[in-house]
């Protein structure tokens, strides 16, 4: 056999995660919307999303609602029909805002087990993703042993994997005994806390064994609780942490791992990256009794877990996105940025839309010309973001056919053909991806 023919037998023999070590990425969103004023918005993040073609999948970790709208079925629905807009494979995991906090009065006060169940059964009824180009996915419930536990997904993905764990906020379910100051009427002293805390750290360990059977670079755990800043929620009664047990394993099978460690939360509505895991933080000051936080200054919280990094989405009012870029051959395998969505509207975006034209000007954006061709400039457009701005021409719907020549440039020609009036959509896009969009108009005499 030769060199060459060799070489390729051993390319086919390697691991998918080290023969094809390629280059994408991903996006992260969460805890949104919130508010019908905030539905358009959401919209404009799929939309956002769905125009970046090095996008593999997006990852929605939760909240699809906030803790202060009900929990009607209609809202499963509609979420699911906004999921399925996402022109690529989404995974979600589930937030506490759609069933542990549905047993409040602004939310329906519906009991949150039975949610929890029309949450399994709307969006989690097969093994595919959601989207509109669902890929299929490893599930929890694949083993007979927790079968319950459908939302809890995996995904392998050189050169990492992707683990969705349904942990929530509101302490993780955990000693959820009183609601707005009165008692939980349906409190079930802790039994659906326990067994999916139970599955939650099976699923951990085999999503860290999955990744070192593959020999991934890095673990990406999606999750909607933030463990950190609210390790434990008082507000609705509890005394010990919702997170104890998932910390104390996470911290050690980190500890453990080779590779980048990422966990990707929401809840708290406060966009960043930083790494707070350390081998003291977060944790109870003892390990028996109504547990106190460790609480330190950040620079004082103990021996910092180098090789773990926490990103929280943004969410609640900023109706923004997290891009993850994913890079086998770079020091750090996982690299964010925050993609700020811009409002639409001249104003709001600070693009301004400015034409001219060859003809005479009778009206803003309204030309007359006695011949067949005519030369628009919009050249004197502006954004206040800087930059350069591109450019795009259409025919509105309605009007004469016309023959645009340099549909993409600042300085068309229109190429007429019978006389009439013609209109034209001109959208004029800045670096950040704000726009702003015109008619304009051309009667030919």
């Amino acid at each position: 056999m030769t060199p060459t023919a060799l070489f390729r037998v051993a390319l086919l023999c390697l691991p998918l995660t080290l023969a094809a070590q390629s280059a994408y990425d991903i996006a992260l969103i969460g805890d949104m919307p919130y508010g019908v004023a905030n539905e358009p918005r959401y919209e404009r993040v799929i939309a956002d999303i769905n125009a970046l073609p090095s996008i593999e999948f997006t990852a929605h970790i939760g909240d699809t609602k906030s803790g202060s709208t009900r929990c009607d079925n209609s809202h499963y629905t509609r979420s699911l029909t906004w999921f399925n807009t996402f022109e690529r494979p989404l995974l979600y995991t589930v937030g506490d805002n759609e069933w542990t906090d549905c047993l409040r009065a602004n939310n329906g006060g519906f009991d949150p087990l039975d949610r929890l169940a029309l949450v399994r059964k709307t969006y989690f009824g097969t093994n595919m993703s959601l989207g509109r180009r669902p890929i299929a996915l490893q599930r929890q419930s694949d083993d007979p042993k927790y079968s319950k536990f459908v939302e809890n997904a995996m995904l392998v993905k050189a050169p990492a994997v992707f683990v969705t764990i349904h942990i929530t906020g509101s302490n993780n379910n955990l000693e959820y005994k009183t609601v707005q100051g009165a008692a939980n009427p349906f409190y079930d002293s802790d039994k659906e806390y326990a067994e999916r805390n139970a599955a939650n750290i099976a699923w951990l360990r085999k999503a860290f064994q999955t990744a070192r059977d593959t020999k991934s670079l890095g673990l990406m755990i999606l999750t909607q609780a933030n463990m950190f800043e609210t390790f434990l929620d008082t507000s609705v009664g509890s005394t010990h942490s919702g997170f104890t047990d998932f910390i104390a394993v996470l911290r050690e099978e980190t500890g453990k791992f080779a590779g980048e460690v990422v966990m990707v939360s929401g809840d708290s509505h406060y966009m960043r990256v930083d790494k707070p895991l350390t081998d003291k933080y977060p944790s109870c000051l003892t390990p028996t009794g109504t547990c106190v936080p460790y609480d330190a200054a950040p620079d004082g919280r103990g021996v910092r877990v180098l090789n773990f990094t926490r990103v929280e989405v943004p969410g609640s009012s900023d109706v923004h996105w997290v891009l993850c870029h994913v890079r086998p051959n770079n020091r750090n395998v996982f690299q964010f940025e925050f993609m700020i969505v811009p409002e639409t509207g001249t104003g709001a975006t600070g693009v301004r839309t400015s034409v001219t034209g060859s003809g005479t000007a009778v009206a803003a954006n309204t030309f007359e010309t006695v011949g067949n061709q005519i030369n628009l400039d919009a050249s004197g457009s502006t954004s206040s973001n800087a930059g350069d701005l591109t450019y795009s021409w259409a025919a509105s719907p309605g009007y004469p056919p016309a023959a645009i020549i340099g549909v993409n440039s600042a300085t068309p020609v229109i190429q007429l053909n019978t006389r009439g009036t013609y209109q034209f959509i001109l959208t004029v896009t800045d670096r950040t991806g704000a726009a702003a969009s015109t008619n304009v108009t051309v009667r030919y005499s």
